[in-house]
This record gives C-alpha cells, sequence and structure tokens, in this order.
C-alpha cells in the first residue's frame, strides 16, 4: 500500500544494495595473511569492534576521514599484536580487495529494476572512497539506475551530518524533501543522517535487530522489495 507521494529515493550502498559483510570478509582475511595473521574468529571480532568505533567517531566529525583510512591498521596491528606495520600501505591494500567485492543484497536487482523511473529520481548517498564505491557500483551493474551518486569522499562531509544532506539536496533538480526517502541499513547513519534533516527513511534491517538507540526510523524493512509497498 502507498503511503506518501514519494519522488526521490536516495539509497545507501554498503549492506543495502551490495553485501559490504561479505567484501569485508574476504578483504580482511586477505590482508591479515600478508602479514602473516590468520583472521580468526577472535581477531576478527575485535577488529570489527575497533573499526565501528572509529566509523562512530568519523560519523560525529570527532575524525578525520585520513586518520580513519590510514591509521587504522596501524593502530590496530600494534595493540593487538605489538606489530609495527605500514597503515598506509595495508590501507591502500585492503581497500584494493575491498573493490573487488560487489556481491549484491538479495532483491537488489528486483527492486531497483522495478522502480519506475519515470516517476522517481534515484540518487546513492554513502560514505567512502570515491573511485572504489563507483567501480563496485558498475561492476555489480547497479550504476545504470542512478544518474548522480554522492560520496563523502568528494562532498566534504558525511553521512549523519547535515551539511552532506544539504550538499547532496542542492544537487538534485526540484528536490523537495518532504518527497524525498532515505533507505539504509545504518541507524546511526542513514536513519539518524534522515532525522537530522526531517525527511522520511526506511531502516533496512535483514536481521531483524532490535533498535536499542534513540533513532526512529519511518518505516522498518527486512526485505529489500517491501520498499514497493511503501513508495
Amino acid at each position: 500500500m502507498k503511503v506518501k507521494n514519494y519522488e526521490f529515493l536516495l539509497f545507501d550502498i554498503d549492506d543495502t544494495l551490495l553485501d559490504f559483510g561479505a567484501a569485508e570478509d574476504n578483504a580482511l582475511e586477505t590482508l591479515f595473511l600478508t602479514q602473516k595473521v590468520t583472521l580468526d574468529a577472535k581477531i576478527k571480532q575485535n577488529y570489527l569492534k575497533f573499526n565501528r568505533q572509529l566509523w562512530r567517531q568519523y560519523e560525529r566529525g570527532d575524525l578525520e576521514r585520513e586518520n580513519l583510512f590510514n591509521n587504522r591498521f596501524e593502530i590496530f596491528f600494534k595493540k593487538q599484536f605489538n606489530k609495527v606495520v605500514d597503515g598506509r600501505a595495508l590501507a591502500k591494500q585492503y581497500q584494493d580487495h575491498l573493490t573487488d567485492g560487489h556481491e549484491k543484497i538479495k532483491g537488489a536487482d528486483e527492486l531497483l529494476a522495478s522502480i519506475d523511473k519515470t516517476k522517481y529520481q534515484l540518487s546513492i548517498i554513502t560514505n567512502g572512497i570515491a573511485d572504489m564505491q563507483y567501480k563496485r557500483l558498475a561492476e555489480a551493474k547497479l550504476d545504470q539506475y542512478f544518474p548522480q551518486v554522492f560520496v563523502s569522499e568528494t562532498t566534504g562531509y558525511q553521512k549523519p551530518a547535515v551539511g552532506y544532506f544539504n550538499y547532496v539536496f542542492n544537487r538534485i533538480d526540484n528536490f523537495d524533501p518532504k518527497k524525498a526517502l532515505i533507505i539504509g541499513d545504518s541507524l546511526t547513519s542513514d536513519i539518524q543522517g534522515g532525522n537530522n534533516v526531517d525527511v522520511d527513511t526506511v531502516w533496512y534491517n535483514p536481521g531483524n535487530t532490535k533498535n536499542k538507540t534513540s533513532v526512529k526510523a519511518t518505516y522498518e524493512i527486512d526485505d529489500l522489495l517491501a520498499i514497493n509497498r511503501i513508495i
């Protein structure tokens, strides 16, 4: 059942349209092996926890993008293994491995193909590295659906900052926030961003994770195709 007269659909990429978790697993395993470290479950859990903390700092504006991407492996290997590594070199290797990951979330192709492009304008809103995100979208053959792609690296801001969304809104023709819908998997990035700029949101939550935060989504779905019932 259609809820509102939406016209502008703003999609996140990672873990919304593309399976970032699978790409990350492969990239990390390959990277750690170059340092003669086997990425077992405990080490992986420790790294993911550490990385999430850094991303939260970045989303709050407390950490510069360069420090996040270039220093995280240097800091982690020192803390975890007392091992000195070249953080920038490992960051480049990791990004190269990660770029190869473009496995799609179930339903992404079917959903995007079903949306009437004469009625809806689709855009990508994503934090990350521009070249990597463009390549992953292209290799997944999803770039055809999105006339505009907004990557935090090229905007000077990151989700959920108001500045990021203002940058996006100012570059979409005839944009009306009351007719816009932000679709993403992250409460702290996508949904908080929508809350910050008073735009409706869809929280894609395939694992039906309980929301223990104060961030509220307009809609919650566990299947991407459910978006068609909203729009």
